[in-house]
């Protein structure tokens, strides 16, 4: 049917529908008159319709008429409904917008058209613009763009048209530098005064963003765009859920709009903060979300200052305080925490404007006080000034002489208590004796109790400095005890400095962190940040928060402390602290397997703190330990073995060898030594390691539990199970004690155990620790993080020995798509690869399996990694896999290689190289020589105590 027709078919359906159900037939064959093709087109549109048949849905007729590919466009000069088409003005999710005419009699009315898209004409999507329609009815406020009129367009598509508005958007109008803050305020409060007459009428908007205002040639606002509001009393629980058909823009959405809940008048109260905050900052609030609810006072400032805008009409000074307090309150996730009403919300904003108290923030006597000053500053300054300018004289006169001598006294008992403590580190009064700097602090503490006992505020801040050098010295114990007295002293005192309390309660967290009571650590951190001193104390607190949720698993509320300490940091002088900063995100970063960010992140912090400290100073050392740590876990061992030596040398020239910072080196150090194939190297710095930790922590500690984990799989890797098992069953129950046992390092102990069991045949309890791994980890990290992929190996190897290679394969490829897309390739991606080939070859997959373990071999060699055991099982493979292609011939030398190669191997290691040469010998028709190897093989079993089952396996098969 060409376009005529339809109109036509179109018209005559209304005609008929317009007679009673008995007529219709009549009426049909006289308009028809006589054209059997138009009745039947017409009698297929007519067939089960009811007299409401296009109130109920359009769409259901339109959309037989038009064809799909027909263009929607409305040339120009046609009229729909009898308003002329006179352009296109622009186009949205659910059609076309466009300036239209009508003239009557004597004028010349313009409204803005909007045509529903010819595809969208859902019962639904109709149904919703036919809702608009009925909203737009209800609404009459000078700042809504008033609606003049609507109907059904002869294609069939509904229409609306509404006063058009001539202007330009918020967002544009946001960007000019010559509009004031007052303007801008005014302009918002206009907006909020017209929502708030939309809900008045129990509609809710939904979509506030600047997209949707226009400011006029006034000055003046309108809000557009009532598309997708809803009428509160037609709510039912089925609209309220189907989040999928709403048309709302993420970055401005309420939490319960992405999260499905109820939308409700607090969803127009955020949207509506979110746009307060873009107003008067120029930047969009989605990205300062985070830094408004730990700071919402100084966001809206630091945001115009990041727009590069922070001079007159608006300065930053002025947008601190209290507008990002309502701006928070507004955009709180709880949506019960927010303005009751948008009248509430404006009245506070109106409020702030006027420098009266905002309701928002609790009230107090000086909070009012300011207020009044900030409204009447000549007034009250001149009062003030008459009053000061008779006692300021008296008072800072009286002041400075009581400063000083106070000063001064504490001067002198700070001096007699050091000269006391040195004099008792004298030659003559120490008898030669050489004096430890542990010595010094324990005569110190001697000292403040005695000499101290009456002057509190003294005592508390030397027993501070006092347990921060314990701290130092890796005496974490008798930091606790010192530093918990110096609290003691500090919280005891009514007029004590507030800042002396904070930075006891940050060192105290930092101590117990280290001594893993992680619960202690943050309950002080809490007591800090529940009321910081300053910024500079809330952003150590932050950071220190940080560290203990890392310890915790709890990776993204460890990031987002990192970066909002980061964030108040920024503009400070102490460049250690912006360094420290960076290197805890970074830390955190290779938590989460995001190693690319994480080095940016570490070369960042290491560049900042060289600069300020110099290259051998024992925090640049900690950076790069770190950074080693990342390195290894990256498969980058020869990088990671460079970083660890220089933290390691740092560290002991600075902290001697006994101090717990160099065990953490040495394990770093031995890891990447372990990668690199120094597997001797490997043990010292691990045993080296223990060695000092113990001396220093005990045995109940998670450093212990990670050098026992370090040294299990060092065993594991030398094929000594039993070694292995009783070092990850130590690490396990270590970790357990310190109730760790729901952390990533548990899960990666569990997971190591099982690998170790399923080597002596313990498959059962294997199976079952790896499969609670990997559900811990998954809750923890997520599926696609590096340590799933050994999980994921481990279940596959479980698999394998059951004889399911099915889901060996499967697990496999699982570890093989971690690995590859998160890691370098190296050893680790290459011992994935190793075992993917191994299940493929066993299934007979033979020459998938080759594929891989060349692959698997490449990355080896190219990582420098001489003297592996995973390189004698690759070619193990490679051959089992050429014997399986018929290419005996190949296989030969491959198994030749191995055999000499391991000769003088330990017999766990050189077994499967005579299983291997056996199945080669066999294969090329030298059976005598296959028994002479299997034989040989057999005997080396039997010296073996607990081998491992899968090596009788191996001798026995074909």
């Amino acid at each position: 049917m060409d376009i005529a027709h339809k109109r036509r078919v179109f018209a005559i359906v209304r005609g008929v529908l317009d007679h009673p159900p008995a007529e219709r037939e009549a009426a049909l064959a006289a308009a028809c008159a006589g054209d059997d093709a138009l009745a039947a087109d017409v009698r297929s549109l007519l067939d089960g319709a009811t007299s409401d048949m296009l109130d109920r849905g359009a769409a259901s007729v339109a959309v037989k008429l038009v064809d799909p590919d027909h263009d929607d466009g409305v040339p120009d000069e046609s009229e729909v409904g009898g308003w002329r088409i006179v352009r296109a003005v622009g186009a949205g999710g659910m059609g076309r917008v466009y300036l239209v005419e009508r003239s009557g009699d004597g004028y010349v009315q313009q409204g803005a058209l909007k045509l529903i898209k010819r595809g969208m004409d859902s019962d639904a999507l109709v149904a919703r613009f036919r809702r608009e329609r009925h909203i737009l009815a209800r609404l009459d406020h000078p700042s809504i763009a008033r609606l003049l009129d609507g109907g059904i367009a002869t294609d069939g598509r509904p229409f609306l048209v509404m006063e058009f508005v001539e202007g330009e958007p918020l967002s544009a109008w946001i960007a000019r530098a010559d509009v004031g803050l007052d303007a801008r305020v005014a302009s918002w409060l206009a907006i909020a005064a017209t929502v708030a007459h939309a809900h008045r009428q129990l509609v809710v908007h939904r979509d506030i963003k600047p997209a949707n205002v226009l400011v006029d040639a006034e000055g003046q606002p309108r809000l557009l765009d009532f598309g997708i509001a809803r009428l509160l009393e037609a709510d039912t629980l089925e609209t309220q859920t189907a989040t999928a058909s709403r048309f709302v823009s993420r970055a401005y959405a309420a939490p319960e709009q992405l999260n499905g809940r109820d939308v409700t008048t607090a969803t127009d109260v955020y949207q509506l903060g979110a746009l307060l905050f873009e107003m008067l900052s120029g930047e969009r609030f989605t990205a300062f979300a985070s830094e408004v609810a730990v700071r919402p006072s100084l966001a809206l400032a630091r945001a115009r200052e990041r727009a590069g805008v922070t001079g007159p009409p608006i300065t930053s000074r002025r947008l601190s305080g209290d507008a990002g307090i309502i701006v928070a309150r507004a955009t709180d996730a709880d949506p019960a925490r927010r303005y009751a009403t948008v009248a509430a919300f404006a009245d506070d904003v109106k409020r702030w404007r006027d420098g009266l108290p905002i309701l928002a923030r609790p009230d107090s006597a000086r909070y009012r006080i300011g207020r009044f000053v900030q409204r009447h500053r000549v007034a009250v300054a001149l009062g003030v000034f008459a009053l000061c300018a008779l006692l300021v004289g008296f008072a800072l006169a009286l002041w400075q002489a009581q400063r000083a001598a106070e000063e001064a006294r504490l001067a002198r008992a700070a001096q007699d208590v050091l000269i006391g403590v040195f004099d008792a580190a004298a030659p003559d009064a120490a008898a030669g004796t050489r004096v430890t700097a542990r010595e010094l602090i324990d005569r110190g503490i001697e000292r403040i109790d005695t000499d101290l006992a009456d002057q509190p505020r003294l005592r508390a801040e030397m027993l501070l400095t006092l347990g921060t050098l314990y701290r130092q010295l890796g005496l974490y114990d008798q930091a606790a005890t010192t530093l918990g007295r110096a609290l003691d002293v500090a919280t005891g005192h009514d007029r004590f400095d507030t800042r002396v309390v904070a930075r006891t309660r940050i060192e105290l967290a930092g101590t117990e962190r280290e001594r893993q009571r992680l619960d202690v650590a943050t309950e002080l951190l809490e007591a800090v940040l529940s009321d910081p001193p300053d910024e500079r104390l809330q952003a150590r607190a932050l950071i220190e928060r940080a560290q203990v949720n890392e310890k915790l698993s709890r990776f993204d509320e460890a990031l987002a402390d990192a970066r909002a300490a980061s964030a108040l940091d920024t503009s400070s002088a102490d460049a250690a602290a912006r360094a420290k900063d960076r290197q805890i995100e970074a830390l955190i970063l290779t938590r989460t397997g995001r190693f690319d960010d994480a080095a940016s992140t570490f070369d960042d912090a290491i560049a900042t703190a060289t600069r300020a400290l110099g290259a051998n100073d024992t925090r640049v050392a900690q950076i790069r330990n770190d950074y080693a740590m990342m390195l290894t876990s990256q498969s980058r061992p020869a990088d990671g073995e460079r970083e660890a030596r220089a933290s390691l040398d740092a560290r002991r020239a600075r902290l001697g060898n006994t101090h717990a910072l160099v065990a953490e080196s040495l394990q770093v150090l031995g890891s990447a030594e372990r990668q690199l194939g120094r597997l001797d190297d490997a043990e010292r710095s691990f045993e080296e390691a223990l060695a000092i930790q113990r001396s220093v922590f005990g045995d109940a500690h998670g450093d212990v539990a990670n050098t026992h984990n370090s040294l299990g799989i060092l065993a594991a890797s030398r094929n000594r199970f039993v070694d292995a098992e009783r070092h990850f069953r130590e690490a396990s129950s270590t970790q357990r004690a310190i109730g760790q046992d729901t952390t990533v390092p548990s899960s990666v102990t569990s997971a190591n155990l099982a690998v170790a069991l399923l080597r002596q045949g313990k498959l059962d309890e294997a199976h079952a620790l790896l499969e609670g791994s990997a559900a811990m980890q998954r809750t923890l990290l997520g599926e696609r993080h590096p340590a799933m992929a050994n999980t994921e190996n481990g279940l596959s190897q479980v698999a394998l020995r059951r004889g399911d290679f099915t889901a060996a394969i499967a697990h496999a490829r699982n570890a093989v798509a971690i690995f590859d897309a998160a890691l370098r390739p190296g050893r680790e991606t290459a011992a994935v690869h190793l075992v993917l080939a191994l299940a493929l070859e066993r299934a007979g997959e033979a020459a998938e399996a080759l594929a891989e373990v060349l692959a698997a071999r490449t990355m080896l060699e190219n990582a420098g990694v001489t003297g592996d055991p995973r390189l004698f099982m690759m070619m193990t493979v490679e051959a089992d896999a050429l014997v399986d292609l018929g290419r005996v011939a190949e296989a030969v030398p491959i198994a030749r290689r191995v055999l000499d190669e391991r000769k003088d191997a330990e017999p766990a290691l050189r077994i499967p190289t005579l299983a291997l040469a056996a199945r080669v010998a066999k294969a090329d028709g030298r059976k005598t020589d296959a028994q002479r190897l299997r034989e040989e093989a057999r005997a080396l079993l039997a010296t073996i105590d607990a081998p491992d089952p899968e090596l009788a396996l191996d001798i026995a098969r074909d």
